[in-house]
């Protein structure tokens, strides 16, 4: 199956972090734990903040399934990536394979990440943050769906709206 990547567009987004909380809240969250960042990158104004939401992919060959040695992150047969929680040590392996650090690491309790609400997403429901966004400004894709420009204009359009807004950029 193909993985998922919830996609954000930045000049919908009105940082409210709506999706945030909602998110939270469907899941159980503690508060210190939140499956979306807020970015303050080495090319902004030092003390600005940029909302990024840095969503698990749920990738094909995941690096943090492969660097668990306790079989605790499974992909399933949906093409979700999820934590079972009864084998996570709370080791962070996990989090630090993760090329996107989405693991959130919480000491001796089980690791927690996005798993598109309990795997429904991937069998054709929409994400909780996304049905909750007030802007319209997430949506879930398959990342094979997106043509390999698609992917490009995507990840320039994440890096200059998140990351370099208003940055004079040369070549």
């Amino acid at each position: 199956m193909s993985n998922y990547i919830i996609i954000q567009d930045a000049d919908k987004c009105g940082h409210c972090e709506v999706c945030v909380a909602k998110c939270m809240k469907s899941n159980h969250f503690p508060a210190r734990v939140r499956m979306t960042d807020m970015v303050s990158p080495h090319h902004t104004k030092v003390g600005t903040h940029h909302f990024a939401f840095l969503s698990c992919h749920h990738c094909e060959d995941p690096k943090c399934v492969a660097a668990c040695p306790h079989g605790a992150m499974q992909r399933t047969e949906t093409g979700v990536v999820r934590v079972s929680e009864e084998n996570c040590h709370g080791c962070a392996s996990c989090a630090h394979a993760c090329p996107w650090h989405v693991p959130r690491v919480l000491g001796d309790t089980p690791t927690v990440k996005c798993n598109l609400c309990d795997g429904t997403a991937a069998l054709g429901d929409t994400p909780e943050c996304v049905k909750t966004c007030p802007h319209d400004a997430l949506r879930l894709v398959r990342v094979q769906q997106l043509s390999r420009e698609g992917r490009e204009e995507y990840a320039q359009k994440f890096m200059m709206r998140n990351f370099l807004k208003g940055q004079n950029i040369e070549g």
